[in-house]
């Protein structure tokens, strides 16, 4: 009966283990342009660094949609198509969106995707 038992037990966890299918796995990182890594790196929580940022690595003109504003930290790359980047950061106790796009190794434009 004790073999019984277990044999039931182990053949549950492997079921569960096999129905939740992804959920534990890590996505793989998306790879990103080492000019994006670099303005990536500024992001500490302070908006004048963001600003900082901004400047020294967007085209004259830029549009930010007041990126500067916030607080930014903890950057990541959600997904990354062609040379835009889907960046998603830290900014206090919400999470901010911005789709970023580069051209000649400057930032092209900037689109605001709002906050979760």
């Amino acid at each position: 009966m004790k073999k019984v038992v277990i044999a039931f037990s182990i053949l549950t966890s492997a079921i569960v283990f096999i129905s939740c299918g992804g959920k534990g796995e890590k996505k793989e990182a998306v790879k990103v342009s080492t000019e994006m890594q670099d303005f990536m790196n500024n992001f500490n929580g302070r908006a004048a660094s963001v600003a900082i940022a901004l400047q020294d690595f967007g085209k004259p003109g830029l549009d930010d949609k007041d990126m500067d504003m916030y607080d930014l930290k903890d950057p990541k790359v959600l997904e990354a198509t062609g040379n835009c980047y889907l960046l998603q950061c830290a900014s206090g106790m919400t999470k901010r969106k911005y789709n970023i796009c580069w051209e000649g190794g400057k930032i092209a434009s900037v689109e605001d995707k709002g906050m979760e």
